[in-house]
């Protein structure tokens, strides 16, 4: 079953919250977390409360879960609307300041994690390039 974490409204940008989702995406929970308590960006802060709201909410919602098979199934980050500010600038003209905001959507899954498929390196079987006719 799939449980779902929104956070709406997050006052840090999309791209700033994008740069670690790839250390949350397809991870068990716990690893997750870790991962994310090393990190020194204020954003790992609100993706591990969102996921330990995650885990909260499965819990809630089927009791008999073990917190220790959630997986990480998708996490993805949109844009929100703007906030518009102006700033003072020389000669009695106004700047524009944007305050970018975002949403986060979490989907943590108990179902079986499929396993990571193997790359096989091709065998590089080198064939002589043919010989220029000889004229």
């Amino acid at each position: 079953m799939d449980y779902k974490v929104k956070v709406r409204y997050l006052r840090i940008g999309r791209r700033k919250v994008a740069r670690l989702l790839p250390f949350v995406k397809g991870e068990y929970v716990n690893h997750a977390i870790s991962n994310l308590a090393t990190m020194p960006q204020m954003s790992s802060v609100v993706l591990r409360k969102a996921i330990k709201s995650g885990i909260a909410n499965a819990i809630f919602q089927s009791r008999n879960i073990n917190p220790d098979t959630l997986w990480v199934k998708t996490a993805f980050v949109d844009k929100a609307p703007t906030l518009k500010r102006i700033r003072a600038a020389s000669r009695g003209s106004a700047d524009p300041i944007l305050k970018r905001l975002s949403h986060i959507t979490i989907i943590l899954s108990d179902d079986k994690k499929p396993e990571k498929k193997k790359l096989k390196a091709k065998s590089a079987k080198t064939e002589e390039a043919p010989k220029a006719a000889e004229v």
